[in-house]
């Protein structure tokens, strides 16, 4: 059996690709995924007459172009590629390539010979790849690099990768936690630990009701870094995250069956929790009163027994506003749900509900922050 991993990774990488092939063939790869050759082959049957696109009499005599049997080639995803079959808009991608194939219009693609190995790898270009194969066209335009070693090739995928556009967030995620001298490293590292421990997953094939998906790396970055609940003096590399693994506590506490968690929501909720740190009791009964909010929001109205909704019905805002617009709307629906909580007679012992100011709920839709405790909310 082949060896799955031909360069150094981490533990972590390991894990989070257990489930997936990181070594293969294009061949292989549709093999794993026959699901996109039959519908192509659908379509193509549908098709009348059938146009076969061909290298032939495309390069200038004088300048002949070399062409390479992508057969012949790995793509290795350890060393940085990625897969071009996964995920399902890559899929349309390759099928919508495939469909409209124009050799006129390709671009070779770059293979690197591992001398050390004798073996070609695909570094770039490898949805090309796939969807020359759809084709049925196994030679292509390609420019061949001799490469000493592994080392080489990644150092090369890694320099092309920061001019990339194209790469979902999750593959960038990857390649951060693979590499321990990645810039990023640390942050894709906490980022793991966090999802483990708080019981959530980072792509779809991981998800499940017990492991709902929270999918945006990037913006779980900055839940972590503005709002997760470490000391400010507590780098990367060393974060827990604590407010995320209550918000995530509460929201699958209220939504047992759902499998997917939009990451606004829960970057919303971790900045409610965070600017709720003094206003509403410590340990278990905390965690209750939060778990009973989210519970709540949802029995509220029609409009919030879908999680997805939230964000419009509260007004949560958009991209970096998630943190100060969440934390407010969220203000205001804790002061709506529980306006009447402190009338009668109470419980001397009981820690009093919050009832935000609306100056306090003015300041976080500017900035998040922790307010000072209330002595009045304190039991006597």
């Amino acid at each position: 059996m082949r060896q799955q991993y031909t360069s150094p990774v981490t533990n972590q990488y390991k894990q989070a690709t257990r489930q997936r092939n990181v070594r293969y063939t294009v061949k292989e790869n549709f093999d794993r995924y026959p699901e996109v050759k039959e519908d192509y082959l659908l379509w193509r049957n549908r098709q009348n007459p059938v146009q076969l696109a061909t290298f032939a009499n495309i390069f200038h005599e004088g300048y002949p172009q070399t062409m390479f049997d992508i057969r012949r080639a790995e793509i290795r995803e350890d060393w940085g590629q990625r897969n071009a079959l996964l995920e399902q808009t890559r899929k349309q991608k390759i099928l919508g390539m495939a469909k409209h194939f124009d050799p006129m219009l390709f671009e070779p693609i770059s293979v690197d010979y591992i001398a050390n190995e004798n073996t070609y790898i695909i570094r770039d270009g490898g949805g090309r790849a796939h969807a020359s194969f759809l084709c049925g066209i196994h030679e292509v335009p390609a420019t061949v690099r001799y490469i000493d070693s592994y080392e080489d090739s990644r150092r090369l995928f890694n320099a092309q990768d920061k001019y990339a556009t194209a790469i979902s967030s999750y593959d960038k995620f990857l390649q951060q936690l693979l590499n321990k001298d990645h810039s990023r490293h640390n942050m894709a590292s906490d980022t793991w630990n966090i999802a483990k421990s708080s019981g959530f997953s980072l792509h779809y094939s991981n998800k499940s009701p017990s492991t709902p998906l929270v999918e945006g790396v990037h913006v779980l970055y900055n839940v972590i870094r503005t709002v997760g609940g470490d000391a400010k003096n507590v780098k990367w590399g060393e974060k827990s995250a604590p407010n995320i693994a209550l918000a995530i506590d509460a929201l699958k506490h209220a939504f047992p069956d759902n499998d997917e968690i939009p990451v606004s929501i829960l970057y919303a909720l971790t900045s409610f929790v965070h600017v709720s740190r003094n206003r509403i009791p410590s340990g278990d009964e905390g965690i209750a009163r939060l778990k009973q909010f989210v519970v709540d929001i949802r029995d509220s109205g029609e409009e919030f027994k879908e999680l997805s909704s939230w964000v419009s019905q509260l007004a949560l805002g958009a991209g970096w506003m998630l943190a100060t617009h969440g934390a407010a709307g969220l203000m205001r629906k804790w002061n709506e749900i529980y306006k009447f909580k402190n009338k009668g007679i109470r419980n001397k012992s009981t820690y009093r509900w919050v009832k935000w100011d609306e100056d306090e709920i003015a300041i976080t839709k500017m900035k998040v922050m922790q307010f000072a405790r209330d002595a009045s909310l304190l039991p006597e």
